[in-house]
């Protein structure tokens, strides 16, 4: 299963964030700077997750970035659902002409199958689940 550069960048600024104390909060040039990755990109993937009320965002001198409650109680599998947001199927027969006859394929089936087993076993787990004991040594080893 691959997953999508959105979904990465998604997970990535969760566990930033989740690492952070509760009255702090971050910046997307910090973010940038920190992942070294675009601020263009990172711009889609905060909006989409402050639309998605994972995390909280504040424009002026005290403002910031700073994670939810709500990304805090969802499981990893949902997160990365929600971040994928693809609701098409793993294999779509009707996208390009395919030589087995559909109903009698049981390929897409596994992969579905495949899929729901992958998220399960994700939602097992939550953000606080991903913390690093070393956090601050891996964050500054990098900047």
């Amino acid at each position: 299963m691959k997953l999508n550069h959105f979904t990465d960048f998604g997970m990535r600024v969760l566990i930033y964030l989740e690492h952070l104390d509760s009255n702090q909060s971050t910046s997307l040039d910090e973010l940038a700077e920190k992942f070294k990755i675009s601020r263009n990109h990172l711009i889609k993937v905060v909006q989409f997750l402050s639309h998605s009320e994972l995390i909280q965002t504040k424009r002026g001198k005290n403002g910031g970035i700073s994670i939810a409650k709500k990304a805090q109680e969802t499981p990893i599998g949902q997160l990365i659902h929600l971040l994928e947001q693809d609701e098409s199927p793993i294999i779509d027969c009707q996208a390009k002409t395919c030589i087995f006859p559909s109903q009698q394929c049981q390929l897409k089936h596994l992969f579905q199958i495949g899929y729901q087993a992958f998220i399960a076993v994700l939602d097992e787990y939550y953000l606080k689940d991903l913390r690093f004991e070393n956090w601050n040594q891996i964050i500054n080893q990098n900047a």
